[in-house]
């Protein structure tokens, strides 16, 4: 709304004859879009930051379900018809995957939400970085790093994941040599 009055002043300015006005109207612009500035640099509203606190209970079940290698607990909080996709490509049953996750020897998991961007009332979308640890059978270490991105739907009262999509995070660029 504030943009089509923001247009809608910006249009009376460049149609308007006399110069009196224009000035007027030059600073009336110059006003809303300073006002505009201010507002987007107000911290997180009371709402968003009851939003980080929801979604964060779901990352934090996420966390605690995958270290006690309770794959179903990790499938339950996805919605019924959720989309799972990893650098393998579309996952059909989540909690099989978790249970080859687990037999391949991980059992830590580190989640760090990194932003939270509110889609609607009942939408949130989620990005963050993972840190999955275990041993192997050998007894060498395994550590990955993911990224993720995650669509949060609230299902009854309850947020669930519709979709998560994670790729192992890639190493940073080789430095290149100093010039000499």
């Amino acid at each position: 709304m504030l943009q089509l009055k923001m247009e809608a002043s910006l249009v009376s300015i460049l149609y308007s004859r006399e110069a009196s006005t224009i000035g007027s109207n030059i600073m009336r612009a110059f006003g809303a879009v300073c006002f505009s500035l201010l507002l987007s640099a107000i911290p997180a509203t009371a709402s968003d930051q009851k939003l980080k606190e929801e979604l964060g209970k779901v990352a934090s079940a996420y966390e605690q379900n995958f270290n006690k290698k309770d794959a179903a607990g990790i499938t339950s909080l996805f919605t019924k018809n959720y989309l799972r996709v990893n650098a393998g490509g579309v996952v059909t049953d989540n909690t099989k995957l978790y249970e080859g996750v687990f037999k391949t020897g991980f059992d830590h998991l580190e989640v760090k939400t990194t932003e939270i961007q509110p889609l609607s009332d009942d939408m949130a979308m989620a990005t963050g970085e993972s840190r999955i640890t275990g041993k192997s059978e050998k007894g060498d270490p395994l550590d990955v790093t993911i990224i993720w991105t995650a669509l949060d739907v609230r299902e009854n009262g309850q947020w669930k994941i519709r979709m998560l999509t994670s790729i192992p995070k890639p190493p940073p660029p080789p430095q290149t040599a100093a010039a000499k």
